[in-house]
C-alpha cells in the first residue's frame, strides 16, 4: 500500500498541528507523501479557515518544508478552496474544491459545523426542506468545481456528515448523481474522505457507495484521504477505504497524476 494523505489541515486553519509535525507523523507512518490542503480565506468563514496574511505565511511554510525533508518524504503544497472563497493567489501544487457554507438571501450559514447548525441552516434558508437543502448543496458543489481549476472533488456529500439528510430519497438519489456526472466533465478525481469517521459521526466514507458507482461508471476515480486535522489520524480507515474501492470495481494505479505537479500517486481508477 502506498501511503500519502493529499487532505491536511494545520493550525494554520483548524488543525490541531504544525505542518512540521504533520510531516513527522508522516514519516513515522511511512508515507511517501504528504499534501497540506488547508482551508481558503472567505469572510464568512473565518472562523475555521486561513486570513490572507496566515494564507502566504503557510504557502511559504509549506514550501521550505518541502526543501529541508526533500529527502524523507515528498511535501506538495495545496489549498482546500472553498466555494465562498476569491480565487487562489499562489501557483499551489493542487486544488480541493468544497463546499462548506450555504448562502442564501445574503445570510450565510454552515454545512458541516454541527448538526444542530446544520437543522438551522434547513430551517433557515430551505424552510425546513431537507431535499431542497440537498439540491442547492449539490448545485453548488458543481458550481465549484467548474470556477477553480479542480484537482480533487472534495468531500462531494458533506451534508450527510450528522446522517440527517435524506440519503434513501429518490429525488436526493437523482441530485447527487446528476452534481457526480456534472463534476466528472470538469475534475475526473473524487477524494474518497475518510474524515467523519475519523471523528466517529459516520461508518462510511464520503461519497456514498451508490455515488461511488456513478462515478465509477462515468470514467472518474479517487484518491484516499483522510481530511486530516489530527496528526494521530493520518492514515485513520486507510485500509478499509482500499477495500471499499476494490468492492465498487476501482483498481489501484501506483504511478497516477493529479497534474502536472503531483504524480506517481496511488489513484484508484
Amino acid at each position: 500500500m502506498q501511503l500519502h494523505n493529499f487532505h491536511t489541515h494545520t493550525v494554520y486553519s483548524d488543525g490541531h498541528d504544525s505542518p512540521e509535525e504533520m510531516i513527522d507523523a508522516a514519516i513515522g507512518l511511512g508515507f511517501a507523501a504528504l499534501g497540506f490542503s488547508d482551508h481558503s480565506w472567505a469572510k464568512a468563514e473565518e472562523d475555521y479557515c486561513m486570513s490572507p496574511e496566515k494564507t502566504r505565511e503557510n504557502y511559504a511554510e509549506i514550501r521550505g518544508l518541502g526543501e529541508k525533508y526533500v529527502d524523507k518524504i515528498r511535501i506538495f503544497t495545496g489549498i482546500e478552496q472553498d466555494s465562498e472563497s476569491a480565487l487562489p493567489e499562489f501557483d499551489y501544487d493542487y486544488v480541493i474544491s468544497s463546499v462548506h457554507e450555504m448562502v442564501r438571501r445574503g445570510i450565510s450559514m454552515p454545512v458541516d459545523e454541527s448538526a444542530d447548525k446544520q437543522r438551522a441552516l434547513v430551517s433557515e434558508l430551505f424552510g425546513g426542506s431537507y431535499l431542497d437543502f440537498a439540491r442547492a448543496y449539490f448545485e453548488k458543489v458543481t458550481e465549484n468545481v467548474m470556477r477553480n481549476k479542480t484537482d480533487i472533488v472534495g468531500h462531494f456529500d458533506l451534508l450527510t456528515k450528522f446522517s440527517l439528510a435524506p440519503e434513501d430519497d429518490e429525488e436526493y438519489i437523482k441530485s447527487a448523481l446528476e452534481a457526480a456526472g456534472e463534476c466528472v466533465k470538469y475534475c475526473r478525481t473524487f477524494e474518497l474522505n475518510t474524515g467523519a469517521i475519523a471523528r466517529g459521526l459516520r461508518s462510511v466514507p464520503y461519497p456514498a457507495g451508490f455515488i461511488a458507482d456513478e462515478i465509477k461508471r462515468l470514467g472518474g476515480r479517487f484518491i484516499v484521504t483522510s481530511d486530516c486535522h489530527y496528526r494521530a489520524k493520518l492514515n485513520c480507515w486507510f485500509n478499509e477505504a482500499e477495500d471499499f474501492l476494490a468492492s465498487h470495481g476501482f483498481k489501484p494505479n501506483d504511478n497516477g497524476s493529479l497534474n502536472d505537479k503531483v504524480r506517481g500517486i496511488r489513484i484508484w481508477e
